[in-house]
């Protein structure tokens, strides 16, 4: 017998706990929706008052995914990663990532100019590093971090690469 808890197991923690901080945030009318993906835990949160859990720049739902992670790994040492989300945002915010970046990647490729992105958390950053890896001709860097740790992802031609040269299409959105 293992004493390494099964998946149901973690999410009905994940699940009391996030129950938990919603309800001492004053989230009565909150109800969770879970999947498991990928050995990650998604919990969606469904309220009528999505957009004080979102927060401005999403600053409180990454406060209580934050929170939820951390008291979830101190409760269990090998713990699944939980991804915490409400009325869709984080797949809203990375379509217009990928979008943004796309554009980007256009403008450089044309210009042969570096672009800058605007200031933009690690998990936002993450995004476009990945949407952008596969691109031969392009590189991608983060720098300059602002007071809030958040830092800007530069993209801009290999130094193999001449602006105007054939390049390959746009990055998919996985």
């Amino acid at each position: 017998m293992s004493d390494q808890p099964s998946m149901p197991e973690y999410v009905e923690s994940a699940q009391t706990i996030l129950g938990d901080l919603l309800r001492l945030s004053e989230f009565e009318d909150a109800r969770l929706e879970t999947k498991v993906e990928d050995g990650q835990i998604f919990i969606q949160i469904v309220t009528a008052d999505a957009g004080r859990i979102i927060g401005r720049t999403a600053q409180t739902l990454d406060a209580i995914q934050f929170l939820l992670n951390r008291l979830l790994s101190r409760k269990y040492e090998d713990s699944p990663y939980c991804v915490v989300d409400a009325e869709h945002y984080r797949e809203q915010r990375r379509g217009k990532l990928l979008a943004d970046a796309n554009e980007a990647l256009a403008r450089v490729r044309q210009t042969g100019n570096p672009w800058r992105m605007p200031p933009l958390n690690s998990m936002e950053r993450r995004i476009i590093h990945q949407a952008l890896k596969d691109c031969p001709d392009i590189h991608t860097q983060s720098e300059d971090e602002d007071s809030e740790g958040r830092k800007r992802v530069v993209i801009s031609l290999s130094d193999d690469f001449q602006a105007g040269a054939a390049a390959p299409p746009p990055a998919q959105p996985e």
